[in-house]
């Protein structure tokens, strides 16, 4: 299911993580699975999942499908939904062509850092149109 939400909101304790394992793993592409809830125009990020990329690039990132399986297969049993994927990118913070066509199967809200600062992720959708919409991240207390 496409979410359709103009702001993400996510803890400076989850951004955190995400940081930390973005630095961990650089100079390779870091990846991230963010589950929570939409309110309204609003993704409420609750937990982040910090998979390991297989490929082991700078410019790519895989999850290994079982590890991605049981991702989700947690997120469901929560009661939560996919509402990010979060990813470094060894350039500027903004959707690849292979990012694009992920964010089709994959229709939530991807945040972008760049390897050299993650701490300043930007937010995308692929709308159904085709277009990408920037979402505005929010970082909160809790």
């Amino acid at each position: 299911m496409m979410i359709d939400v103009e702001a993400f909101s996510i803890s400076k304790k989850l951004f955190a993580t995400l940081v930390h394992h973005a630095m961990k793993v650089a100079p390779y592409e870091s990846v991230a699975i963010i589950a929570g809830k939409v309110k309204g125009k609003k993704a409420i990020a609750k937990r982040v999942f910090t998979p390991e990329n297989t490929d082991n690039s700078t410019v790519s990132f895989t999850v290994d499908p079982i590890i991605l399986l049981t991702i989700y297969l947690e997120i469901e049993q929560r009661e939560e939904q996919l509402i990010g994927i979060y990813h470094t990118h060894p350039a500027s913070p903004y959707p690849s062509s292979t990012d694009r066509r992920y964010m089709e199967v994959n229709p939530c809200v991807w945040l972008i850092s760049s390897t050299r600062n993650p701490a300043q992720p930007k937010g995308f959708l692929l709308q159904e149109d085709g277009r990408l919409k920037e979402v505005i991240i929010n970082f909160t207390e809790k």
